[in-house]
């Protein structure tokens, strides 16, 4: 069983590099441990995450909750630890004879949780499905792949177009499906450690897989809740409601921190805060209100009073825990007197009012209120994430405030998926949205994905990088540290990606 061979426009010759993921650790121990209550063990784990995803299907949509929620549900052929370091899941071995083959060999005695074995035929129906679905979020991670064939029920061979040493990575991001699942996937039926077992509004219930190969799983129960006020979570905290929240504001900090039941955990992360403008509507359009926008911004500030002062102003869509970032490509600085001139220069000399979108829950009024120093007023729009992602996937024209992470821990996640133009035959541009794409960084998105060595592909990621960021359509803000709540007697390490997995959370012991 097989795809058909396909091809890209020619290359440049290319061999296997070694590519190093730079990630940077944190250590984020816990303040001394309170023994938990006598009914832990007959009790679920509760987890409150900032947002409900915005599908359950794991290749419909690429953000960061539903990775995070379906991570604990699905597996793919690799997988990442803590810190990004690449480990075997579902291929338990793996070799590459020559610079364009793979051959992977599928961990046996593997099941999907309906009870059905994992073969070769559901590899090669999830990556048919990822990358040639009209509505998929995640073909840009198999752009380089030429094809793909089963050798038995166990084994399959990968031809890539070009030697590709991030393969495996990218990997990591393509969950694998059963073979003929329905379109689109509501009811998840994975290879992970826990399964669906019920739902609900705003919440989620999973129970664990017997027998899995990764080893018995440590809750008996795990009840994911999706609420979008951090007050509200923090407070359920605090009353003994959930044992762990996601996305900690820096307002809530302080009385999590000083409760005796509760600790506050940071992590740097794989995130960029930034704002998407419509370049191709006015006022947009004009590449002199783009800079105003960007020259009204003191991203310093922002981070003191967005993110409590964790985190660091960025002057790109990637920060220095991904590959492929630039060291001197630094934030700009603010210049309100320029920006005031350069929207007069393009007719708005008494200011102008624009629309702001962004996902509930958050608070933008301190990005607001520097805005409006430079003549600029915004209407705050938030809305259900459910509802505005498919907005921004499916182009709408939206001046957007958000967070991009790549998730392979590569700057190609960002190039391939949401920079390079839209084209359904290789998959590239899977999450273009309404985002600036030309034939400049075209060419130079696959020249860094071909390159002979990893200084070659550095230099051409670092040059498509200065390309984006000259047209101004993406302008990134800051990269902010992760701040999570929890119970002091949870056993909880925040992981570089941000996703919450059940299975690496630990009761402690009394």
């Amino acid at each position: 069983m097989s795809n058909p061979p396909r091809r890209l426009p020619p290359r440049a010759p290319g061999i296997p590099v070694a590519l190093g993921l730079a990630v940077a650790l944190l250590g984020a121990a816990c303040s001394r441990s309170i023994p938990p209550p006598p009914e832990v063990a007959e009790r679920p784990l509760r987890v409150a995450l900032h947002a409900e995803p915005a599908s359950l299907d794991p290749h419909l949509q690429s953000e960061s909750v539903a990775n995070s929620l379906l991570s604990n549900l699905y597996e793919g052929l690799t997988s990442f630890d803590g810190e990004m370091r690449l480990r075997p899941a579902l291929a338990e071995r793996w070799e590459s004879p020559d610079d364009l083959t793979w051959i992977l060999r599928l961990r046996r005695g593997t099941s999907f949780h309906d009870g059905r074995p994992v073969t070769a035929a559901d590899v090669l129906y999830s990556f048919g499905r990822a990358r040639d679905h009209a509505a998929s979020r995640v073909s840009s991670f198999l752009v380089a792949v030429e094809s793909w064939r089963a050798l038995d029920d166990a084994t399959l061979e990968l031809r890539t177009l070009r030697p590709y040493p991030i393969l495996l990575n990218k990997l990591a991001l393509v969950m694998i499906v059963p073979a003929g699942s329905p379109d689109p996937i509501v009811e998840p039926v994975g290879t992970g450690p826990y399964r669906l077992a019920a739902r609900g509004p705003g919440r989620l219930e999973l129970a664990p897989v017997a027998g899995h190969w990764s080893g018995a799983p440590p809750h008996a129960r795990v009840d994911f809740t999706f609420e979008p006020d951090v007050a509200r979570r923090a407070s359920g905290l605090l009353a003994g409601e959930f044992d762990l929240v996601t996305e900690l504001g820096p307002g809530e900090r302080g009385r999590v921190a000083a409760s005796p039941l509760a600790a506050v955990l940071e992590r740097d992360t794989l995130t960029v805060n930034y704002l998407q403008l419509p370049g191709d509507l006015p006022p947009f359009d004009d590449p002199r209100v783009r800079e105003a926008i960007s020259l009204a911004i003191d991203r310093e500030r922002l981070v003191a009073e967005m993110a409590g002062g964790l985190g660091a102003p960025e002057g790109q869509m990637v920060g220095p825990n991904v590959f492929g970032h630039v060291v001197d490509l630094d934030a700009p600085a603010r210049d309100l007197v320029r920006a005031r001139r350069l929207l007069a220069e393009a007719g708005y000399a008494t200011g102008l009012m624009v629309d702001l979108h962004f996902r509930e829950g958050r608070s933008l009024d301190p990005l607001v209120r520097q805005l409006a120093g430079a003549g600029i007023g915004v209407r705050q729009i938030p809305g259900r994430w459910g509802e505005l992602y498919p907005r921004l996937q499916s182009g709408a024209p939206l001046f957007y405030f958000g967070g991009w992470s790549c998730t392979s821990g590569d700057a190609s996640d960002l190039f391939d998926g949401k920079v390079h133009s839209r084209n359904p035959l290789t998959g590239y541009g899977s999450q273009q949205g309404r985002v600036l794409s030309t034939p400049l960084l075209d060419r130079l998105i696959e020249i860094a994905g071909s390159a002979s060595d990893m200084g070659e592909r550095r230099r051409t990621l670092e040059q498509a990088m200065r390309e984006l960021m000259a047209h101004r359509m993406l302008l990134p803000l800051f990269v902010p540290r992760t701040q999570y709540g929890v119970r002091r007697d949870l056993a909880f390490e925040p992981r570089l990606d941000g996703h919450v997995r059940a299975a690496e959370i630990r009761w402690r012991s009394r």
